[in-house]
């Protein structure tokens, strides 16, 4: 049950438990945790709520994007709001953030992944004195490319060499070649701060209407792409690649965030893209360029992927 007056001087628009604040539906935290199974406490008065179930445990802070998901952090599209005392999480969050995440839904087999290393030939990616982020994607393909054969998977890369390829054929690539997944390797730089800046976060597209978490690379519009179609099974398979990099690398956790990347934009199945370490990080970029760590990196990934795979298809759960 409710801990403090969550749900005092309500407005009359809110009798229902759901109003329009910025012209975007919106729904009253205490009803819809109630359909959940989950009960709600202030952890930090007008600021941090907790709400707990048998399984869950959700952290979210008032007017802010990020919520907390058994440990892991999950960019909202939109901020947690309170007006005239109660407290609203958007329809969209409830539906596309939490609803794959609380209540994910079966599909078909997992068989084909496409692994897609990112930039290539002209484009570098990233630079780290000597180092290329191309260089360090490729290689990082290769180790999961045995880890996922070994596990039973078939794979399939959008390049296997230091070559370009444009961003809207690698999803091409994966559908052609019947991939039932896509994912996208990359690593991250700041431009400042750069000893400060480290950690992993994975990408997922940014449902139609919604405004993305980081805006860099992406197109303007915010309408629906072939991407949206599995709105619900991007977010899940982000989510636990998410919580693998963190648990197993102790890696800080930067969180699942939304983005309409071209590659996210254009995949036709369920797809995410990793940001997987700093490479500007004097400590984090020493690791990317050792084999061992991207060896703990696959590992990493794989288990992401196979506990994914476990809530998806019923077969893998026996």
């Amino acid at each position: 049950m409710f801990t403090g007056a969550l749900d005092t001087c309500a407005v009359s628009s809110s009798a229902s438990g759901s109003v329009y604040i910025s012209g975007r539906e919106h729904v009253r935290l205490s009803a819809w945790a109630k359909t959940q199974g989950l009960e709600v406490s202030w952890l930090a008065r007008d600021k941090v709520l907790q709400l707990s179930g048998r399984s869950n445990r959700i952290v979210l802070t008032l007017n802010s994007r990020e919520a907390r998901i058994n440990g892991i952090s999950v960019w909202m599209l939109f901020p947690v709001v309170q007006r005239s005392g109660y407290v609203y999480l958007s329809r969209s969050d409830t539906l596309t953030t939490f609803g794959p995440l609380l209540a994910p839904g079966n599909s078909g087999r997992i068989r084909t992944i496409c692994l897609d290393a990112g930039h290539g030939g002209r484009d570098p990616g990233n630079r780290s004195g000597t180092s290329y982020e191309k260089d360090y994607t490729l290689l990082l393909v290769n180790e999961l490319r045995n880890l996922l054969t070994k596990a039973g998977f078939k794979v399939v890369l959008t390049r296997s060499t230091d070559v370009y390829i444009d961003l809207e054929n690698r999803p091409a690539i994966a559908q052609k070649r019947g991939a039932d997944l896509f994912v996208s390797l990359h690593f991250n730089a700041a431009e400042s701060s750069r000893s400060l800046v480290k950690g992993a976060e994975v990408y997922t597209m940014t449902p139609a209407g919604a405004p993305s978490t980081n805006a860099q690379g992406e197109g303007a519009g915010a309408g629906s792409f072939s991407g949206n179609r599995n709105n619900d099974r991007n977010l899940l398979l982000a989510y636990h690649v998410q919580k693998s990099l963190v648990s197993s690398l102790y890696a800080e956790d930067r969180g699942v965030r939304r983005a309409r990347f071209a590659v996210l934009r254009e995949a036709t199945m369920p797809a995410i893209l990793l940001e997987a370490g700093f490479m500007s990080h004097p400590s984090e970029g020493r690791k990317i360029i050792s084999a061992d760590y991207r060896k703990q990196m696959a590992k990493a990934i794989v288990d992401g992927i196979r506990a994914y795979q476990k809530v998806v298809e019923p077969a893998a759960r026996r």
